[in-house]
This record gives C-alpha cells, structure tokens and sequence, in this order.
C-alpha cells in the first residue's frame, strides 16, 4: 500500500468517526454553553455575553466543513461541490463564524485584562452595554468582510469548490486568511501575558474581609452583606478569568494549524506535486479542521472542569430539567 492511499485511509477513518463524534458533542456542548451562561447569576457578567456569542459562533462553524466533511467520508458526495450556490454559501459561513470565534477570544481577552487591573478608570470599560455594543458591530463587521467569500469562490468541472487556482482572488483569500489568524492570535497572547501579571496581584483588587471586629454594631449586619456580596462578586469573576485563559491556552494548542496552512497551500499552488505530496497536503488540510474542530467542542468540558459556578449552575438547570420532564410526562 503506497503512502496516498495509507494517508486517504487515515483521513477517511478520522472522518468518519472521530469528526462524527466531535461534531455531535460540538453543537451539544455550545448548546449547553449557551443555556448555562444564560442563567440570570451569569449573564449579568460581562464576559458571559462573549461566551454567548462565541459559542454561537462555533455551531456556525461546526456546521460548515464540520459537516460537509461528515458528509463526504460517509457518503463521497461533496453537495458544495456539485452546487455553486451551496459553494459560496459554506464559505461565507466559514469565514463569518471562524472570524467571529477569533474576535470574540480577543474581546474576552480584553476583557480578562481590563477586570484584573488596579485602575478603576479602565474597569469601567468592562460593561454589559458596551459588550453588546461590540457584539453587534463584531457581526456586522464580519457579516460584510466575508462577502468576498460568495465572489471568489467557485466550482470546478471536478467538483471541487475553491477559490480558483493561481487567480488573484486566490492570492488575497491566502493573505486575508493568514493576516485574520495571525493578528488575533498576538492580541490574544498579549493581553494573555497582562493578564496574568495582574492574576499575580489579584488581592490586591479582591475586597478581603477586615479581621478588625471592632464595627458598630448597627452597622455590622448591612457591611457584611455588602462584603459577601462584593467577594461572591470577585470570586465568580476569577473563575471567568481562569477559564478565559485556560481558553486562550487551548485554541494557540489546537488552532494553529489551520492558520498556517493556508498561506503554505498558496505560495505551493503552482508547483509540481507527486501523488504522495498531494495526499500529505489533504491530511494537513484535514488534521488541522480536525483540531480547529476539537478545539471548539472543548469548550464546554473546559467551562465545567474550570468553573465552579457553570459546574453549580449546570447541576441546578439539569435537575429542572429533570422535574420539567416528570412533569410533563405526569
């Protein structure tokens, strides 16, 4: 058995099932994410907002070369090959929802960084309002960037839908690609960095409960609740931080790949391939879908291994769900 068909069998099996399955625990879990952050205890938070949206994003994603790619490993009929329409319309999808899921990382990012620091000013920014705001031009943003997507991409007489081989849309999808990746990726490792030096001094902007008891006793009741308010407060934003980072961890980890494989693909488009370089190149292609794709079916097992308060607020949606569906069935 020579290497290409060794590597289209790999790719074919990993297709099959392990896609299959990380696509049906992707859109399960982002569901899951939405409902949970949902909850009125977090979607005062600001950082709750971007989850929201980011994980709407990613069922978006999961639904484009996620599931085109179940398709074809279980059926070899490619639909968006066949369809033009259907060609352009998964590439508007992709680009919209990949960038959309890049930016929202920036933005939590951002928002980790400006939560964490000491000046009050710039805490200000972390707002509800404002994060709607950039939710709301983030879509329209993208929304109107990924046109050129239903312009340049076409199909061939072999069923292949792509932007045209050696064209100069090919060449501006290659850069955009890479430029969308790369940018998001230092910001995000950026404010990465900020925010953990500010981690290290996080008491020092947690509200500590004094150890002097020496209060008047009138006023001793109403401060407490206000300090246990204020901690509770704190402690649910560190646990956003935690997961926010441990986010931003995973998808450098899983993600990568399919930021520079495009502009490999390109600068190596007109050059002569054998067969076996041809069948590494579509199991580069597929590995790194792969992994963008684990990324984004991670998420919820992050939220509930990082998260006390999604792991309490998972349970307590869980049981009325369960009374829900006694109910229903009495």
């Amino acid at each position: 058995m020579t290497l290409a068909s060794q590597l289209t069998s790999l790719t074919t099996t990993l297709m099959t099932y392990y896609m299959t399955f990380i696509y049906v625990i992707g859109i399960l879990g982002n569901l899951t994410n939405i409902l949970i952050f949902s909850r009125r205890k977090l979607r005062s938070n600001t950082c709750s907002r971007y989850f929201i949206g980011m994980s709407v994003a990613q069922i978006f994603l999961f639904n484009t070369f996620g599931l085109t790619r179940v398709i074809i490993s279980r059926t070899g009929v490619d639909l968006a090959g066949m369809n033009v329409g259907l060609c352009k319309l998964r590439i508007f999808v992709y680009i919209f929802s990949l960038g959309l899921t890049r930016q929202f990382l920036c933005l939590i990012s951002i928002d980790r960084w400006i939560l964490s620091t000491q000046h009050a000013r710039i805490r200000q920014f972390s707002s509800p309002r404002l994060a709607t705001s950039l939710i709301i031009g983030s879509v329209c943003f993208w929304l109107m960037f990924s046109i050129h997507g239903l312009i340049g991409y076409e199909t061939t007489s072999a069923h292949f839908c792509g932007a045209p081989l050696g064209s100069a849309y090919a060449q501006f999808y290659a850069i955009q690609i890479t430029i969308s990746s790369i940018v998001p990726f230092l910001i995000i490792s950026v404010f990465t960095l900020l925010t953990l030096h500010n981690v290290r001094h996080y008491r020092r902007i947690q509200i500590i409960q004094p150890a002097v008891n020496v209060v008047i006793s009138t006023k001793k009741a109403t401060t407490n609740r206000s300090l246990s308010m204020n901690v509770s407060h704190y402690r649910r934003e560190f646990q956003l931080m935690k997961v926010s980072l441990l986010q931003v961890i995973f998808y450098v980890v899983f993600a990568m790949t399919s930021t520079i494989f495009p502009l490999y693909s390109y600068l190596t488009s007109t050059l002569p391939k054998s067969t076996d370089q041809l069948a590494i190149d579509a199991f580069i292609v597929s590995t790194a879908l792969i992994l963008l794709y684990t990324y984004t079916a991670s998420t919820f097992f992050l939220y509930t291994w990082a998260s006390k308060t999604f792991r309490k607020e998972l349970l307590l949606t869980f049981v009325r769900l369960v009374r829900w569906m006694k109910r229903v069935h009495l």
